[in-house]
């Protein structure tokens, strides 16, 4: 790395509309090869940096200081640069991996025409050689079938492969600077550490710089060369990695070290009584025809293989596996969300798959859902008061305005949020606000059984312990049953009583928790484990 900085950031100051600021007097630099880590809790604007880097605030955002990028010799001013300007250097010298990628991608194009776009805009491909390198681009961040899912659409792909798919445009024209936000958050323990041991090989192959926003520390220990921690819009301590692990100066430095899942699911009451059963649950998507011929009609994509699973009230179940092995869809299957080719699901003792959707109306209070993607499920021309009370004000539309708005301030609260965020909108909070503004309108309908679906991947470590806590005493308040889906074997952990293993849309195994940690019975299972640091 040379003295000169690549990129560097001075006295950097961020305000939407009247609101307090969202970015107090930052002052980074970044060199060529070198990975910085910036990492804080939810809201402390680290996403706020690297949107304001790229010229992507919002124009309700007032913006003050320097952000020079080096050119050649000289250095250029990203601050106040035209529209022209920006656009020139997005994509090609300063590239991003956005938080949330189903809001990122379009979902009227098929993933090839995405990525072919940046290919023909900024190196003038078109055609077989853009096709040939949309390829190997999908290979490269280790997806499988690249040729099917080059021709897939955003909504068929899970959380994970949407996530690979955003690397993958970013990393097409061998950007400069990669400003990466939670680029591993969507992603498997086993496909965590290939996508960032390729981030590190093109990095040394390239001399690219990455801006590593992220909240998980063991990846911040493994994969930065320095560390920025940031609290409420402002810079706490920026060190060298190894210093900041061993001798942490700040006190908010060390209470996000020392955060960590931990503790267990409440015990289950005796003889609790069964929720939710379903057998032989089978979930097919029709593929692409390559053949004009009728006979010629491809199998179908089962994304779901027969599966069986029962829950108890107050149970959580964990469903583990890498992406694309049918944990949504599973879920959604379950709610009714997702078309089936097969099997029963009985809630409550009632049978839910014959059922129309204005028959399933009455069941859905009982069944809410936490999304992956926070907002990409949350309206933006909605305010966070109407969105957390839409469900309410459908399923009990006789409620006074008083009472809807109480129960609004009751969720918020419950979840951590002040009431005064009611009157705001989603893009004004952070990814892990978002995320629980969404776990708040599940919430206030006080439902029997909550489907969540990575509800911490968008929090950091110390909300996430929070979220955790919150989840448990919910559950004991109310006699909740939970379905668990997430990558992050520490949370489901802290939260299960058991726990599904799949892969390949197919069971691999069924165990509680403490059996499934101590001794689990597939080699897949202790891979998943081991990746994951057990």
């Amino acid at each position: 790395m040379t003295d000169s900085p690549l990129l560097q950031i001075s006295d950097l100051n961020v305000r939407f509309d009247q609101n307090e600021a969202a970015l107090k007097g930052i002052n980074l630099t970044l060199q060529r090869g070198e990975t910085l880590a910036l990492v804080g809790e939810s809201g402390s604007g680290k996403s706020v940096t690297a949107l304001a880097t790229l010229g992507l605030l919002p124009a309700n955002a007032s913006i003050s200081g320097s952000i020079r990028l080096a050119e050649g010799e000289t250095t250029q001013e990203l601050v106040g640069l035209d529209e022209k300007g920006l656009r020139r250097l997005r994509g090609q010298r300063l590239a991003m991996i956005f938080q949330e990628p189903m809001t990122s991608l379009n979902p009227l194009h098929r993933v090839e025409k995405q990525i072919s776009e940046s290919l023909r805009l900024h190196q003038g491909l078109t055609g077989e050689a853009a096709r040939k390198r949309c390829l190997e681009l999908l290979t490269a961040v280790k997806l499988p079938e690249p040729e099917r899912l080059a021709s897939a659409w955003p909504h068929q792909l899970s959380g994970g492969q949407r996530q690979r798919v955003m690397i993958a445009m970013a990393l097409a024209n061998n950007p400069d600077i990669l400003l990466a936000d939670e680029p591993t958050t969507a992603l498997d323990v086993t496909v965590q550490k290939q996508i960032l041991d390729l981030l590190r090989e093109l990095q040394q192959q390239l001399g690219m710089a990455i801006l590593l926003i992220t909240h998980d520390l063991n990846l911040v220990r493994q994969y930065s060369d320095r560390v920025a921690v940031m609290h409420r819009g402002q810079l706490v301590e920026t060190r060298s990695t190894p210093d900041l692990f061993a001798d942490p100066q700040a006190d908010y430095t060390r209470q996000l070290l020392n955060s960590e899942p931990s503790g267990q699911a409440p015990a289950l009451p005796i003889n609790a009584p069964q929720l939710l059963a379903v057998k032989d649950l089978r979930v097919a998507f029709a593929r692409p025809r390559q053949s004009l011929l009728p006979w010629k009609k491809p199998l179908p994509f089962v994304a779901v293989a027969n599966q069986s699973l029962t829950l108890q009230e107050g149970e959580t179940l964990g469903i583990v596996g890498e992406s694309g092995s049918g944990k949504t869809t599973l879920a959604l299957a379950l709610l009714r969300l997702q078309g089936i080719q097969a099997g029963h699901i009985h809630f409550d003792g009632n049978e839910l798959q014959s059922l129309n959707q204005k028959q399933l109306l009455p069941w859905r209070r009982r069944m809410q859902m936490v999304f992956q993607d926070p907002y990409g499920s949350l309206s933006p021309r909605m305010s966070v008061a109407d969105i957390v009370a839409e469900g309410l004000k459908l399923h009990q539309p006789d409620l006074s305005a008083e009472a809807v708005d109480a129960a609004v301030c009751q969720a918020l609260q419950e979840v951590g949020l002040e009431t005064d965020s009611r009157f705001r909108y989603p893009h004004e909070f952070s990814g892990g606000q978002r995320q629980r503004i969404a776990i708040a309108r599940a919430l206030i309908l006080k439902p029997r059984l909550l489907v969540l679906d990575e509800p911490t991947s968008a929090l950091d470590r110390s909300v996430q312990a929070q979220v955790i806590e919150l989840l448990r005493n919910l559950q004991q308040k109310y006699r909740l049953s939970y379905l668990f889906i997430s990558h992050d074997l520490r949370v489901v952990r802290a939260l299960s009583h058991r726990i599904l293993v799949m892969k390949d849309g197919a069971e691999v195994e069924t165990a509680s928790t403490e059996t499934l940690f101590s001794n689990p019975a597939s080699s897949y299972t202790r891979r998943l484990l081991e990746a994951a640091g057990f």
